[in-house]
């Protein structure tokens, strides 16, 4: 239980600006709903109806950013992933809002009136925030990706600003005596256009990503990602239809039941900020585990993000409660004496909700499980509809009114819960049939600057040299100069540039053997400060190991590779053989050895993967044989090459 609690205060310690984001965007939000609440009647009724439409641009955004969140944090090893994933959610998600908003304004009479059982008097206010709608989805999908990317501290600035500029330009309207709809809509777009515009520079002048949304696209999604976006987006669409759906039942249920649930989702919604803070990092703990295949760490993670949920529920209740008189206060006075049934039953409401929330949005989509999801939600929908069709023969009570809304959520939470149990959402969403990881079935290896590597060579190039000026002293400047000509070598009388594989070619077309050199650089002291690089770590030669047979096709000799190998503990037991050249001819080309692994293991080009730092040793020749190929500097890691 140590562990646990390690875990929930260190996940509330790496999110203090996500929760600080929350909590202030809450309170500000508390703020903007007691200003809204200076209205008459008749128009708080159309502003709340309006902003329950919202909803609907902040879900579509929501629906395709939660798809995109995964793919991006599935393949967060690779920058390139990263910023394809970002840029083509981007465009998905401008035109769904397109499109939706193309439909409010065709029908704006069907939405208001039949919808929203709603007659205003013109439509002004109405066009008006059909532009916020559109700005908001943007900027929130915009924001959920600098959330994705941990960009915490740039999100808060990025949520808070746009409701300072909403609180300002209320008073301003209130104080000087224009506080009228209209206006308020435009203060809304006002509001928009900081938001978007803030969010906008942030991913623009991203250092580690370098993210810019309007990138040409060459990513291509598979069907199954495909899939998972088309459900994510579905299900947050249908969600919030259900959303609408419950506040038309509760508004043709009763005026005041109406408004006051739409009066607690803003007040409470501060509570909000813990959980959302709270599954919100361990969501991308989860998909980053799952794209790593790390699964039990993935269940440990799911395992506490449940157990913190019910704690921040019961604090959230009790909360609740004690707060109930405070909380009542800002309501209208012909709904204040409400308050005291629906708080209770409201949080109730919650815990169905939270719990749901985390198995649903925070776990199942992670592993692309999202089609019973989006079931549920139709079948919520249907209910709630019903419910709005047969309102008038139901009981004006608040008891029973959340009973109803209720209903739906403990359905939703026992059927994802049985999912949950089942354990299929484990799964990495990158996976599919065309992956280089599905093909691979061996993977060869050069040595030096591949899994050896940060070598010193400029020191082995002047040991090299010096060795060569030793070994043909009786030769002159000239006799020197026109042999490593032929070898592309420029010869000067000190810091000439002469690799290892140069000088055994020379001795080869000499003296017949590279051997003098290759005994001499045997008995070297091979690890001193001014020599020591790095090596590839055993776990992710273990990664590799699970593609297929691991081989190393190497231009050194076998006892410096043993040498190394033992001195930097890389364990050669993980690798079937190991070859290298002999040095009995000038044909240092590793293509013979390609072609025998393949023939041995009888396996295809594209079954291979070939892993070097030399373009000319390593990558050309996998490509002469169309093989797999991937060329490293400094070292690599096994979600880099696989992502590519």
């Amino acid at each position: 239980m140590n562990k646990f609690w390690k875990y929930f205060f260190g996940t509330f310690k790496q999110g203090k600006f996500l929760l600080a984001t929350f909590l202030t965007n809450a309170g500000l939000m508390c703020v903007v709903t007691v200003l809204a609440n200076l209205l008459d009647t008749p128009q708080l009724t159309y502003l709340n109806a309006f902003l329950a439409i919202n909803y609907f641009g902040t879900m579509i955004s929501f629906g395709v950013s939660q798809s995109t969140n995964i793919f991006v944090n599935q393949s967060i090893s690779s920058k390139y992933k990263v910023r394809q994933y970002t840029s083509a959610g981007f465009y998905i998600a401008i035109a769904a809002l397109s499109i939706f908003e193309c439909i409010l304004i065709a029908f704006p009479e069907f939405i208001m009136e039949t919808l929203g059982d709603f007659v205003p008097n013109d439509y002004t206010f109405y066009y008006i925030m059909c532009g916020y709608l559109f700005l908001t989805g943007i900027s929130n999908y915009m924001q959920d990706m600098l959330q994705a990317l941990q960009k915490y501290k740039i999100e808060f600035f990025c949520e808070i600003m746009p409701i300072i500029v909403t609180i300002i330009g209320f008073m301003v309207l209130y104080f000087a005596g224009f506080y009228y709809l209209n206006y308020i809509a435009i203060v809304y777009i006002i509001s928009g256009i900081v938001s978007v515009a803030i969010a906008a520079t942030a991913l623009f002048k991203d250092k580690k990503f370098k993210i810019n949304l309007f990138n040409k696209l060459t990513i291509r999604f598979t069907r199954h990602q495909w899939m998972i976006m088309l459900t994510n987006f579905f299900t947050e669409v249908i969600w919030q239809v259900g959303y609408f759906a419950t506040s038309m039942f509760l508004l043709r249920l009763n005026d005041g039941i109406f408004n006051t649930y739409s009066y607690l989702e803003n007040v409470l919604d501060i509570f909000n900020g813990f959980l959302f803070a709270y599954i919100g990092i361990t969501c991308i703990r989860i998909t980053r585990c799952l794209g790593r295949e790390q699964f039990e760490k993935a269940k440990q993670h799911a395992k506490y993000s449940i157990i913190g949920t019910v704690i921040i529920w019961a604090a959230y209740f009790v909360v609740s409660l004690v707060l109930i008189y405070p909380l009542a206060i800002g309501a209208n006075n012909e709904y204040f004496s409400l308050m005291f049934y629906a708080i209770p039953c409201y949080a109730f409401i919650h815990l169905a909700r939270f719990l749901a929330w985390n198995f649903s949005s925070y776990m199942l989509r992670l592993g692309g499980k999202c089609k019973g999801l989006l079931v549920l939600e139709i079948i919520n929908v249907v209910y709630l509809f019903v419910m709005c069709a047969i309102v008038k023969y139901l009981p004006v009570d608040v008891f029973f009114a959340y009973f109803i809304i209720l209903v739906p959520e403990l359905i939703k939470l026992v059927v994802c819960f049985i999912i949950y149990k089942r354990g299929k959402w484990i799964a990495n969403i990158n996976e599919d049939n065309n992956s280089l990881k599905s093909k691979v079935k061996c993977v060869i290896f050069a040595f030096y600057d591949t899994i050896y590597y940060g070598i010193n060579w400029s020191f082995w190039y002047r040991m090299v040299g010096e060795w060569f000026d030793t070994h043909f002293k009786d030769m002159s400047f000239e006799e020197k100069k026109n042999l490593l000509k032929k070898y592309g070598v420029r010869y000067r009388k000190q810091n000439f540039k002469l690799s290892d594989n140069v000088l055994c070619k020379v001795l080869i077309e000499i003296e017949g053997s590279a051997k003098p050199w290759l005994e001499y650089r045997d008995q070297l002291e091979m690890h001193t400060e001014e020599k020591k690089g790095k090596a590839i770590s055993k776990k992710e030669l273990k990664r590799f190991a699970k593609l297929g047979k691991l081989y190393i096709v190497s231009n050194s000799h076998l006892s410096n590779i043993k040498q190394i190998a033992e001195f930097y503990n890389i364990d050669l037991s993980l690798f079937e053989k190991i070859y290298v050249n002999d040095y009995e001819t000038k044909n240092t080309s590793k293509d013979k050895y390609f072609k025998e692994i393949m023939e041995e293991n009888n396996l295809k080009p594209e079954n291979v993967l070939v892993i070097g730092d030399s373009k000319q040793q390593d990558i050309l020749p996998a490509k002469r044989l169309k093989m797999q190929y991937y060329r490293c500097k400094n070292g690599f890691k096994y979600l880099d090459v696989i992502e590519k």
